[in-house]
């Protein structure tokens, strides 16, 4: 069977279109929050050192390294407070989240959520 002119070039539309969307998609956010944890993503070609989350301003998680374009998932049960307390995303609520490091090239890295109005 053959198909006519315009359903082929409806469906050469489709796939164009379908391209489009691939090449036209956002960055990531940096910092991701769900129900029960944080995903942090670095979107940069340099490495982050002595990275610290801080949630609510209180409760705090560290990690050493996270490599360029790297992905770190916390569970929010796992961030402690001053007092030795944790995270309990069934009782509490997370309302700010803070990311401080710095590059290998010892510039200041510092993401907040939600991201403060301009």
């Amino acid at each position: 069977m053959r198909r006519s002119l315009g359903s082929r070039t409806v469906m050469a539309l489709v796939v164009l279109a379908g391209a489009g969307l691939g090449a036209c998609r956002t960055q990531p956010d940096p910092v991701l929050v769900t129900r029960d944890r944080i995903t942090i993503s670095n979107l940069t070609d340099e490495a982050w050192v002595d990275v610290e989350l801080t949630v609510n301003r209180y409760y705090r998680a560290r990690l050493p390294r996270l490599e360029p374009h790297g992905r770190f998932d916390a569970p929010l049960r796992r961030f402690q407070g001053g007092f030795g307390h944790y995270f309990d995303p069934v009782r509490e609520q997370v309302r700010e989240v803070r990311v401080t490091a710095r590059t290998s090239g010892e510039t200041a890295v510092d993401l907040a959520w939600p991201v403060p109005p301009t």
